[in-house]
């Protein structure tokens, strides 16, 4: 086994008003939210991976068994952005946003590719 690329940093469910849906998990869940979440973005507090919900405009609910498309992503942690994104596109990633390879230093902390079969997941710097 080679040495990972990154670490699961949370398990984000997209949707359409991320306070009602991180109240929803935490009720569920007996935890609490983290403090610093906002209108787009709420946290569960404890374990990792984290729990979170991001607030996406025009957000459609899935149909079972056939839904719309991205309903969840993976958020993983890495060191380095620019390590990462080599290594990622290297075993089959594409750039979503940005397209171009990340700047040594900058001040966005994700970036976003699609798996191989299309998924979306975020790079999100440590």
């Amino acid at each position: 086994m080679t040495s990972p690329v990154a670490r699961l940093d949370a398990i984000v469910l997209d949707c359409a008003d991320a306070w009602d849906l991180g109240r929803f998990y935490a009720e569920l869940l007996g935890r609490d939210l983290e403090p610093g979440s906002d209108d787009s973005w709420v946290q569960l507090a404890g374990e990792s991976p984290a729990l979170a919900f991001q607030r996406i405009a025009h957000h459609r609910p899935p149909a079972w068994p056939n839904g719309a498309p991205q309903q969840a992503h993976l958020d993983l942690e890495v060191a380095d952005l620019t390590t990462a994104h080599k290594r990622v596109v290297a075993l089959g990633a594409t750039p979503l946003d940005p397209l171009e390879p990340p700047p040594a230093e900058g001040p966005r902390g994700f970036r976003v590719y699609a798996d191989p079969a299309g998924h979306p997941f975020c790079l999100t710097r440590s």
